[in-house]
């Protein structure tokens, strides 16, 4: 009797049945994983996305202290960090409660504002409805939730704010002193069928990231120290949440710090006068928002990862308004992994068709 050896699905299915089971096995502890450790997503994000800002001054300092490069590296990067997002979501919070508790002071200035603009009377008057419909309900209702609640919603969300802090800086630093470690375990444990395309996956992967990463943090970095001497310098007041608010606009392309420069230009005008305002505009356009976005944001990303910004603008809105902070983070990665995958692809088949090209040689 002939041997026949059966192909179809159902033979091959029940042939790697053992590893089938390894392999559901396995994505369900990672699922458990991923579920228990949910609520520190931004955490670990953030202590991803740390550990890249963080690699080059670590490798500066590898050529003279290697042993404490990632001690380094990690104040170095996530100090001035933690203190400008620090520092100004408190005064943003002190800023709220006191706007909540001293409502009237608030609508006057609003109401007075309003009348120094030279807009149309039915423009004027729905504006004014809106601001006294405002202050009207949704203060008083702001104020009693902040009487009844604030204790302990505070103390929860500060709770997980220190948890996931603590967190990023952690991760940050074991990142640094073993991320390379742990991409080598990861590269054992690959099949040896797809180890050329994942050899290839991980070198795009991660430079994709630094570009994205580095350029928009380090760009951002400075919008925020340049914008906080400048916001000094023009004497503004709530320096700290200002600058807090540049840096955050500045880690999006295009969408930089100039939106919050017209608004305070804006005031500004209202307050002090044209040639003021004038004046504070041209300083900040010259110091804190043209030599980030000339020199810094482009070099990097748009020379290093060669993904055009229109996608790496919608990866950066798209995943902020779906998953809040760690989505803000988790599409940009989720982009580079698509990219990667595709160069890593194309790596692969250019290397096949040499190879091919190289037999036929021999052959002939």
């Amino acid at each position: 009797m002939p041997d026949y050896q059966f192909t179809d699905g159902i033979s091959t299915l029940i042939k790697h049945k053992w590893k089938i089971v390894l392999a559901l096995l396995i994505l369900i502890i990672a699922a458990a994983f991923i579920y228990v450790t949910l609520p520190l997503l931004d955490g670990i994000i953030m202590g991803i996305v740390l550990a890249y800002i963080a690699r080059p001054t670590k490798r500066y300092f590898d050529r003279f202290v290697p042993k404490a490069s990632a001690y380094i590296a990690t104040l170095a990067i996530v100090l001035p960090v933690l203190l400008i997002f620090g520092f100004g979501f408190i005064e943003i919070i002190n800023d709220i409660l006191w706007a909540v508790k001293n409502q009237d002071y608030v609508v006057g200035v609003l109401l007075n504002l309003l009348e120094k603009l030279s807009l149309p009377d039915i423009v004027r008057d729905r504006i004014k409805d809106m601001v006294l419909n405002f202050t009207s309900y949704l203060l008083p209702v702001l104020n009693q939730y902040l009487t009844i609640s604030i204790v302990v919603d505070m103390g929860i969300a500060v709770l997980m704010l220190a948890l996931n802090t603590m967190l990023a800086v952690l991760i940050c630093f074991y990142l640094l002193m073993d991320g390379e470690r742990l991409i080598q375990k990861i590269m054992d444990i690959i099949p040896e069928e797809v180890e050329g395309f994942s050899a290839r996956f991980i070198i795009h992967f991660d430079a994709i990231l630094s570009a994205i990463f580095i350029g928009n943090t380090y760009s951002a970095i400075a919008v925020g120290v340049l914008s906080l001497i400048v916001f000094w310098a023009f004497g503004l007041s709530n320096v700290l949440a200002l600058s807090a608010i540049m840096l955050l606009a500045a880690i999006i392309p295009l969408f930089t710090g100039w939106m919050v420069v017209i608004i305070l230009a804006i005031f500004r005008y209202f307050e002090m006068g044209s040639e003021s305002a004038i004046i504070f505009l041209i300083v900040t356009f010259m110091v804190v928002i043209l030599p980030p976005e000339i020199l810094v944001r482009p070099y990097i990303i748009n020379t290093k990862s060669e993904i055009h910004p229109m996608l790496i603008i919608l990866a950066f809105l798209g995943g902020g308004m779906v998953g809040g902070i760690a989505g803000f983070f988790i599409a940009p990665i989720l982009l580079g992994a698509i990219m990667a995958a595709y160069r890593a692809g194309a790596d692969v088949r250019r290397r096949q068709i040499l190879d091919s090209g190289e037999c036929l040689k021999i052959q002939e």
